[in-house]
């Protein structure tokens, strides 16, 4: 049960973090937090079997300080596009950011010009526009409205990345 983890959102359904399932499920028994989604996963004791909970709610909104800025960076940027490459949707090993439109032709290094890429995507787009290499994008990119850490959905079953993907891609 310790490597499972749970999305929490705030009462508004917008993502504010993930949490241990332990955690999850005693602010769900607590009814601090209503469950959202299950899978198969269950915490026993004794007497008692929970389902734990993939998914929850806070029932009290939690006031975030004002971040409507999420900072433009490598490591952001990554995050926002879940460590896939644009291009072919290719995830782990090493990716890198690409520009769409190549500074070389006065492209920005803004959120809207700036994607996750693999090596292999990169080299062979190389300093060309995406017409002109024949490439296409699977997602435009745009800034984020906020960003969590979805590192966590690296070893996460997938029950559970499935009942996070409706929340998440919502807010991205």
């Amino acid at each position: 049960m310790e490597h499972l983890r749970s999305l929490v959102l705030n009462s508004t359904y917008e993502p504010l973090q993930f949490t241990s399932a332990r955690r999850a499920l005693i602010l769900y028994l607590l009814g601090k937090a209503e469950a959202l989604e299950f899978d198969g996963f269950q915490f026993r004791t004794c007497s008692t079997s929970y389902r734990l909970p993939t998914v929850i709610k806070l029932r009290r909104y939690i006031r975030r300080p004002y971040s409507a800025i999420v900072s433009f960076s490598k490591k952001n940027v990554l995050r926002r596009d879940g460590h896939t490459c644009q291009y072919c949707g290719k995830t782990g090993g090493e990716m890198t950011i690409d520009h769409v439109i190549p500074r070389s032709r006065e492209g920005k290094s803004t959120w809207e010009n700036v994607v996750t890429a693999c090596r292999d995507c990169n080299l062979e787009k190389g300093d060309r526009p995406l017409h002109m290499a024949g490439m296409r994008l699977l997602r435009d990119p745009q800034k984020p409205k906020t960003l969590i850490n979805t590192i966590s959905t690296v070893n996460a079953p997938d029950s559970h990345i499935k009942s996070w993907t409706k929340y998440l891609n919502h807010y991205r």
